[in-house]
């Protein structure tokens, strides 16, 4: 450029502020230019920023997937129980066997009604061999079930097999709409081995889709195998399908009476909206989760136009500094190429230093999203853990519960001899012992729904006790199975003083001790002694939690890497080596630190040190 200014220069007189000829031409040929890069920049950045918008708005959706799903998954198992305990009733039994006792027939009813509303269920109902409904939960209302049959319902036919019927369906009594849940009622052992009843549940989907239309204002439906919503946050969704639906499979619901009274119309079409899909575990349901995606339109069309406006300026400031350029040059046609020289350098090293500015801005604002995405998948992955950790300890947990409530329908059938015998005194005793065996089935759940509970995120004062005694208390089934010996050790408060409460979250700490003893459990299942011990110390001015195994230890070579995402000692197929590196992020979080060896009795032995809470001050964010 210099060369071309020195001959234009020599050629003419010093004009200052008048443009050249050549350059006139050169404009024309910036904006011609600039018509032709606008387009495709426009629509390259519009393009661009709507890939991120969908890319971001599709994990958002599965993320929300993932939830709903659960949230529909709890509500209809936390259910189960109730039906089931039911069906080994004294009362029930003695109804099915005399379903003309007046008195019976009223108590059974009355203990219905009772259950129902403590569980704030729809109905409870027990119906006979030919599907007369003999008990109701709503024996006082006008839709009372009571006399009616209900033998052409699937989930009755299912239970009456011996089997537990589930099904969604439009009461055609109640005309609402509700999940039944079947289970059969057994003759007695003395008797010919044959149901001689159902005992049904059913739970009111209505107080789970409120819920979800408080929920970030998605679009939430679930379907059948047939393609029918019949749970919805978008009422007029309700019992509509994905598309229209044969002649036979209406004359099939037209049979059962599934969805009595509905059009069951297609779904309008959702041509704004990104939809996810997943199924429902043990069901032939799915989950539909609905975000609107014109925002991601939206954002590729500002896109565009900052776009179009960014080159049309970038060509304009071109234009500009190619003015003062030539008239400078104009102006000082004799100055030397030093100076010229050196004007060119100083501008190239303002564009450098400018670009490098934009780029610095650009990645600190990435890495900022970055930061938010992780800990929001930390998040995300510290839940998932933790329900798959109670869905390995479910076996336990059933065995758990079910010991007790063996024990209670023993101790009911002996009670209802003892009274024929006129034992009162023994009766009494026995309804003791029923008491008792209840509140354990009680301090499982709570402990089930304590563990279950999703973490607020916050830190504040954690008792170390209490976390590992709950946490020991999950894992006592597992641990009986395994004839493991789980022992907490803890100081001497008379000499050492209590121990201080510790700044962690409660959920998200008996998670890292679960892991822990897990683990532990895991080591010694194939040892001879089979020992897991706990202590809580302090020491240094923290607060010291130890799980000690008498396992075979870890290899040495293996130690470096215990925390490392994916990484397991234990047979492929069983865990996916993420506990300990979870554990490590969240008692990092809480400004603690945790640690592996292998003690010099044997075994291993991890350290987790926490810090003593503040004597008082509000919940603090993670560290």
């Amino acid at each position: 450029m210099t060369r071309s200014i020195k001959q234009w220069a020599a050629g003419r007189p010093a004009w200052p502020g008048a443009l050249p000829r050549g350059f006139r031409g050169l404009a024309a040929a910036l904006a011609l230019a600039a018509c032709a890069l606008v387009p495709p920049a426009s629509w390259f950045a519009a393009e661009w920023a709507r890939g991120e918008a969908l890319e971001e708005l599709a994990e958002t959706a599965q993320a929300r997937l993932s939830l709903y799903t659960a949230t529909l998954t709890a509500e209809i198992e936390k259910y189960r129980v109730l039906p089931l305990t039911l069906a080994w009733d004294p009362d029930v039994a003695a109804l099915l066997a005399s379903p003309r006792d007046a008195a019976l027939v009223d108590r059974v009813d009355r203990k219905l009604a009772a259950l129902n509303a403590g569980a704030s269920l729809s109905a409870l109902y027990v119906m006979a061999r030919d599907g007369t409904t003999l008990a109701s939960s709503n024996w006082t209302e006008e839709t009372s079930f009571i006399g009616r049959n209900f033998a052409f319902r699937p989930y009755f036919r299912e239970a009456l097999a011996g089997r537990v019927g589930r099904y969604f369906a439009m009461g055609t009594t109640s005309q609402k709409p509700g999940y039944y849940i079947a289970y059969p009622v057994w003759a007695p052992v003395w008797a010919e081995h044959h149901t001689v009843g159902v005992v049904v549940a059913k739970v009111a989907m209505e107080p789970l889709e409120a819920t979800w239309h408080d929920m970030a204002g998605e679009r939430v439906f679930v379907t059948d195998r047939r393609g029918v919503v019949f749970i919805t946050n978008v009422p007029d969704w309700r019992f509509r399908t994905l598309a229209p639906l044969p002649p036979e499979v209406r004359r099939e619901f037209e049979a059962s009476q599934q969805y009595e009274g509905t059009g069951l119309e297609p779904l309008p079409p959702l041509d704004s909206a990104l939809v996810h899909r997943g199924p429902v575990p043990d069901t032939d349901w799915k989950v539909h989760v609905a975000l609107d995606s014109r925002p991601a339109d939206a954002r590729a069309r500002s896109a565009g136009l900052v776009a179009g406006i960014a080159t049309l300026l970038l060509l304009a400031a071109g234009l500009v500094v190619l003015q003062r350029r030539l008239a400078l040059a104009e102006r000082l046609e004799y100055q030397r190429r030093a100076q010229l020289m050196l004007e060119h350098r100083v501008t190239e090293r303002t564009a450098d230093l400018s670009s490098a500015n934009l780029r610095l801005t650009d990645e600190i604002a990435e890495r900022g999203r970055a930061e938010q995405a992780a800990r929001r998948a930390q998040e995300d992955l510290i839940q998932a853990a933790k329900l798959a950790a109670l869905g390995q300890m479910a076996a336990g947990i059933v065995h758990e519960v079910n010991q007790p409530i063996s024990a209670i329908r023993s101790y009911a059938e002996n009670a209802a001899l003892l009274l024929d015998r006129g034992r009162l005194d023994l009766v009494r005793g026995n309804l003791l012992e029923i008491t008792g065996l209840t509140e354990r089935v009680a301090t499982i759940t709570r402990q089930l729904k304590t563990f279950a509970r999703k973490s607020s995120g916050m830190l504040g004062p954690v008792s170390p006790r209490l976390a590992v005694e709950r946490s020991m208390a999950l894992l006592g089934a597992q641990a009986a199975a395994l004839g493991a010996d789980m022992v907490l050790e803890m100081p001497d408060e008379a000499t050492q003083g209590p121990l201080p409460m510790v700044l962690a979250d409660e959920a998200r700490l008996e998670q890292v001790i679960v892991n822990l003893l897990r683990n532990a459990l895991d080591a010694v299942s194939a040892r001879n002694r089979r020992l897991v011990a706990v202590s809580l110390e302090q020491e240094d001015g923290h607060v010291l939690l130890k799980v000690r195994d008498t396992g075979p230890g870890i290899p040495e070579d293996d130690l470096p890497r215990l925390f490392d995402p994916f990484f397991t000692t234990k047979e492929v197929g069983v865990g996916l080596g993420l506990g300990l590196s979870i554990s490590y992020g969240i008692v990092q979080d809480f400004g603690g630190r945790i640690a592996a060896a292998n003690h010099e009795q044997g075994g291993a032995v991890f350290t987790v040190a926490l810090r003593p809470a503040p004597p008082s001050g509000p919940a603090l964010p993670p560290a």
